[in-house]
């Protein structure tokens, strides 16, 4: 096989198709069917495009500090990436190096997960949902080498309470948890209340959605001070200037 015999290979997540016929009702990736605020058009009519000769701010900062105060966090417990899809790798890469245990998710989920764990080499145990396809809390009181579930979880939908993934991570204090919450804003609680007291807790969210910026790709995440870090280390050991300038 030559060359092609040290390819890393993958079977690769399908983006859903954007369809060029006019009229069409698109459900396949959940695109809100609304333009986002008025103040996002006002801004790209106000922006001064001689900024795009330099190289974007690489922390981010309008952006991060404008996170913070929202949500009421420090500056260095967010994480900004291109998308919840770049935040989500990032944390795969620099979390889950576990040798042998299995990184634990859902069967019926984010279909990132498994080829993001495939392409870097990451053992991994789907956990089967139960008859109302919800989670079952007790799937992941095993020996782990990390859990991540989305909440509410896609494509079903379910919502669970807050005091699941709690349980979840005083069973899991040696591992990073990551709760997935793209579609928290729709309902439900989030889990940022927890991260002051579960070091080991990745809470992380999107402008995809809720917002109506898909085109953005703007996600974030939440956690102690140290995990932000070491997810800031590992982003800038190879990639600095993700983010661009019009999208801050």
């Amino acid at each position: 096989m030559g060359w092609e015999a040290n390819v890393r290979t993958v079977t690769p997540y399908v983006a859903g198709e954007q369809p060029k016929e006019q009229g069409v009702i698109k459900l396949n990736t959940n695109e809100s069917p609304y333009p986002p605020a008025p103040g996002v058009a006002r801004a790209l009519r106000e922006y001064d495009a001689g900024i795009l000769r330099k190289y974007p701010d690489a922390e981010t900062e309008p952006l991060l500090s404008e996170l913070a105060a929202y949500y009421g966090v420090e500056k260095e417990q967010v994480f900004v990436g291109v998308g919840s899809d770049d935040v989500l790798a990032m944390a795969f890469l620099t979390f889950f190096n576990h040798p042998t245990l299995p990184v634990l998710f859902p069967d019926i989920t984010y279909s990132f997960y498994d080829v993001w764990a495939e392409l870097f080499r990451i053992p991994f145990q789907v956990q089967p949902l139960d008859e109302q396809f919800r989670i079952k809390e007790e799937d992941y009181h095993k020996p782990n080498g990390g859990v991540i579930i989305p909440n509410p979880n896609a494509p079903t939908g379910e919502l669970a309470p807050i005091e699941m993934f709690e349980n979840i991570l005083r069973a899991n204090p040696d591992v990073v948890c990551i709760v997935d919450e793209a579609y928290i804003d729709f309902g439900g609680e989030s889990c940022l209340k927890l991260i002051d007291r579960y070091e080991n807790l990745l809470v992380v969210q999107t402008f995809s959605k809720s917002r109506a910026l898909a085109g953005m790709r703007i996600g974030y995440a939440f956690g102690s001070e140290k995990l932000i870090r070491y997810l800031k280390d590992a982003k800038y050991s190879f990639n600095s200037y993700t983010m661009n300038s019009v999208t801050m």
